[in-house]
């Protein structure tokens, strides 16, 4: 099973929905003006109008009155009425001819606009297309070269464990029979970091993966328990030389699931790694497993300092951590969710401030 390829087709649905969405804002304002627009030159049109009728009312008024005055003979009234009524059928076919010349030009200005703004979407649609494809040959080409590099480093990597480790052994049983406790110390912390040098190329490779959608899941039945006790059985000898607890608290029942096991594996390591950077010595880790309905509910809680509100959604982003210590890049939550929900389940935190904190997913049963 490929995992989604999630992000950057989110960002490009993001920026896409965004560039639609300015694109309807804008069609909604140029719409609002050029109604704004249209709907002051009718007024202005129909003030004129209204004023020209007033003042003809006022004139032919004027008129009448000077006529009755001067008793003007009924017939010459009469003519006067009819050539009024000729003048105005005259101005109303001459105002239905301008209103019809108005609305062809509103027509064809309309139709220029809608031309013009459709060349001007098509020309930034062209160039996005080529920003577009400049962006993936240059995230190929970074993917291309990340992947060699941490090939490469890998290797170096496994050269200096795989020495450390001999040196370890060598400073534990020397041929004279003596121990070089210091020395096997010094070999340890090589093997520390060399380790933990492993594990962040690996997280660097898998958000590469994620990006490119190339990061499989291979879901197979798989006893949860044994996952539960394989990862507390890795970390217990950590957590005990640092000072920490670390308990687990099994299921009531055997719970059977289809999943990745070493995804998933890498998943419970990210999140009680967590739980080890923040708790202090002296402080208590529990790896629980429980099925909660249809779902199966893997946690990790600890008593360290817990997790503000404001980032219990951001830490699972990439490159987002609780603090800024320079432990790590971030990256460790973020593949943690990916994987989670590549398997049908969700990842999320919990915490009561201002100790204790939960890292609990779910796995769908079925």
């Amino acid at each position: 099973m490929d995992l989604p390829d999630a992000k950057p087709r989110n960002e490009r649905d993001e920026t896409d929905a965004s560039l639609q969405a300015e694109r309807e804002k804008a069609d909604t304002e140029l719409a609002k003006a050029r109604s704004d627009v249209d709907a002051d030159a009718d007024r202005v049109v129909e003030v004129a109008r209204e004023r020209a009728e007033a003042t003809l009312s006022e004139a032919r008024d004027r008129d009448d009155r000077n006529m009755a005055v001067a008793g003007v003979a009924g017939g010459v009234a009469l003519g006067v009425e009819r050539e009024r009524r000729a003048e105005d059928k005259t101005v109303a076919l001459e105002q239905d001819v301008a209103d019809e010349r108005l609305r062809a030009e509103r027509g064809e200005r309309q139709r220029a606009l809608s031309a013009l703004l459709l060349l001007e979407r098509e020309a930034t649609d062209d160039g996005l297309l080529v920003e577009r494809a400049r962006a993936d040959e240059t995230v190929a080409t970074r993917d291309e070269f990340l992947a060699m590099v941490s090939h490469d480093l890998r290797n170096m990597l496994g050269t200096i464990a795989m020495s450390a480790a001999t040196i370890a052994t060598r400073c534990r049983a020397r041929p004279d029979g003596g121990v070089d406790a210091e020395g096997a110390r010094h070999a340890e912390r090589i093997q520390r970091s060399t380790a933990r040098m492993n594990r962040l190329v690996g997280d660097l490779l898998d958000v590469v993966s994620l990006e490119s959608g190339a990061l499989r899941v291979v879901p197979e039945p798989h006893e949860a328990a044994d996952l539960v006790k394989e990862a507390m059985a890795a970390f217990l000898p950590s957590f005990a030389a640092k000072g920490l607890t670390l308990t687990l608290e099994p299921p009531a029942t055997s719970i059977v699931l289809a999943f990745d096991h070493d995804r998933l594996l890498q998943v419970l390591a990210n999140l009680l790694s967590n739980s080890f950077k923040f708790t202090e010595p002296g402080g208590k880790v529990t790896l629980s497993l429980a099925r909660v309905g249809a779902d199966a509910r893997f946690s990790v809680t600890d008593t360290g300092p817990g997790i503000p509100a404001a980032r219990r959604t951001t830490i699972f982003e990439r490159f987002q951590q609780v603090t800024k210590d320079g432990r790590g890049l971030g990256l460790g939550l973020y593949i943690s969710k990916c994987i989670v929900e590549a398997h049908g389940g969700t990842l999320w935190a919990e915490s009561h401030e201002p100790r204790g904190a939960a890292l609990r997913f779910t796995i769908p049963a079925s």
